[in-house]
């Protein structure tokens, strides 16, 4: 990405910061990427879940290194084969003084399948809970259908709310503050929509006193026009650092640059349900009366035309690492033997011929366009690559308030999409397989991310067999079903995000592995 003017003329006027200037001024003002909401049971989002962050608690968290630790809940332990015990905090308020206890999750759990009109819904984090027990006003118990290791992880993306503020409340009562009552680190002031919201400090969260009094939220989408607020000094904390200005802040003794590899999986989606798709057509541009997508030659085509390690150098800068595999290096099922994936667009090309398209078909790959590190660039690049490759391609990019909406598991009308998952909640591969390859089942709450409709009892089988296991059987089990996923073109991986955020002079942050941006995690530094 090339500097604006007024870009390049703030990096000579950046003022220098003192750490007691900012620890002085008690504000922090981060610049963040996405829109995102304040009701943290509506549309499953990374996000929304940092935003909910700053007001809620989860039930469990985890720090950094996606590692769960302590949340509400103090501890947990398995109780037999399929039950969980969680033994909450005591002495934890809400924000309007009211005490927290085990009603409040018990009420949180029923509200997060039952909020109307939801496009994404959280109930993959309650998959396989089929009973809530309060014990006593501190213990609760979760039964499960089957045994889930995992579950633990799944309560990091659950935030509890006040049955008290909360019941009966709709998404727009907590946009207006009315229901926004949690125990995190700060109050919600102001929610201002598309803009952003205004946090002050809650003196007493259970978790010690946050480092900032106030925290201003601003959303700017604009990569550049982000940069160029921090550089100004109108915001302290960015987001999503452009991986093209990463170089160059770094050598910039004004800015600190704060990196980590992140646990989000970038993948293409093929639309494979769908008998027809109304955007994929014949070489003239008329629909086909089949949809090709549904052909494995056909997806493991565009597999075969897509270079990973370009989209990496050019799209991203170098700042991210090609995968042929769905975890990050050291996660569940990573498996050190696959070789990386090599394109080839001349074994595309035969696979089309072979599969009845010689000539190839018309698409369009779609993408938003603020959401992920560079997506727009990531999916104008692969455009062009499947071009190469004998296909017809249009590129379609939309805000990430469009086209999540859109694409949601059922209503999806792209037939080749850019989608990610964070995979912190497990720490392995069972969350991506349960909740992208399986077959969609509300009822079990698995399969909501599957925007492609793919289908595979077999398949299924596999997920199903490996997410209860945990013992050394695990392992080999949940790679097994994340190869055979691979090889039936379930999802086609690209490569691994890498977090970037960067920060005034005298600020230090450190960035989660979830790439969520928290305030909690920056502080005036020593």
């Amino acid at each position: 990405m090339r500097l604006l003017p007024t870009l390049a003329l703030a990096l000579g006027l950046l003022p220098q910061i003192t750490g007691a200037q900012i620890a002085g001024a008690q504000t922090l003002t981060m610049g963040v990427q996405s829109t995102f909401g304040v009701d943290p049971h509506f549309l499953f989002l990374g996000p929304n879940m940092a935003a909910a962050r700053h007001i809620y608690d989860s039930l469990i968290g985890r720090d950094p290194e996606s590692r769960w630790v302590p949340g509400l809940a103090e501890s947990w332990e398995a109780e037999g084969d399929n039950a969980w015990v969680l033994h909450l905090k005591h002495d934890v308020l809400f924000q309007d003084g009211s005490p927290f206890t085990a009603a409040d999750v018990a009420f949180s759990l029923a509200r997060i399948p039952n909020v109307p009109n939801n496009p994404g819904p959280y109930t993959p984090n309650l998959r396989t809970i089929t009973g809530v027990e309060v014990v006593d006003p501190y213990t609760i118990r979760l039964t499960t259908d089957r045994p889930n290791p995992t579950l633990p992880g799944q309560l990091t993306n659950v935030f509890i709310v006040s049955a008290k503020a909360a019941e009966g409340a709709t998404t727009a009562d907590f946009a207006s503050g009315r229901a926004a009552i949690g125990t995190g680190p700060f109050r919600l002031v102001a929610f201002r929509g598309a803009e952003g919201m205004s946090l002050t400090r809650n003196e007493s969260w259970h978790g010690g006193r946050a480092p900032w009094e106030k925290v201003e939220v601003r959303v700017m989408s604009n990569d550049a026009s982000r940069l160029a607020a921090l550089l100004s000094g109108d915001v302290d904390l960015v987001e999503e650092i452009s991986p093209s200005d990463v170089e160059r802040l770094e050598r910039d003794p004004r800015v600190s640059v704060f990196k980590r590899p992140s646990d989000r999986v970038m993948f293409l989606l093929p639309l494979v349900g769908p008998e027809r798709v109304a955007l994929i057509t014949d070489t003239a541009g008329q629909p086909l009366d089949r949809n090709p997508l549904r052909d494995l030659k056909v997806r493991q085509a565009i597999s075969l035309a897509l270079d990973r390690g370009a989209l990496v150098s050019r799209a991203m800068d170098g700042q991210a690492v090609a995968t042929a595999q769905l975890v990050p290096e050291g996660f569940g099922a990573w498996d050190p033997n696959l070789p990386a994936a090599r394109p080839d667009p001349a074994a595309a090309r035969r696979l089309l011929a072979e599969a009845g398209y010689p000539q190839g078909f018309g698409l369009t790959i779609g993408c938003s366009n603020n959401r992920y590190v560079n997506d727009s660039r990531i999916c104008q690049a692969a455009g062009q690559m499947l071009s190469r490759a004998g296909l017809k391609v249009s590129v379609e990019t939309q805000p990430g308030s469009v086209f999540f909406p859109r694409t949601v598991a059922g209503r999806n009308d792209v037939p080749l999409i850019l989608f990610g998952l964070s995979l912190s909640s497990s720490r392995d591969a069972s969350y991506l397989l349960a909740t992208v390859m399986h077959t969609q089942n509300r009822a079990m709450g698995i399969g909501q991310g599957n925007r492609g409709g793919f289908s595979d009892p077999e398949l299924d089988a596999m997920i199903e067999n490996s997410a209860v296991m945990s013992g050394p059987e695990r392992e080999p089990a949940l790679r097994a079903a994340m190869l055979a996923g691979i090889a039936r073109g379930a999802a086609i991986p690209l490569y691994n995000q890498v977090t970037i955020a960067a920060a005034r002079r005298g600020i230090t942050y450190t960035p989660r592995m979830d790439e969520q941006m928290v305030a909690t995690y920056a502080s005036p530094a020593p």
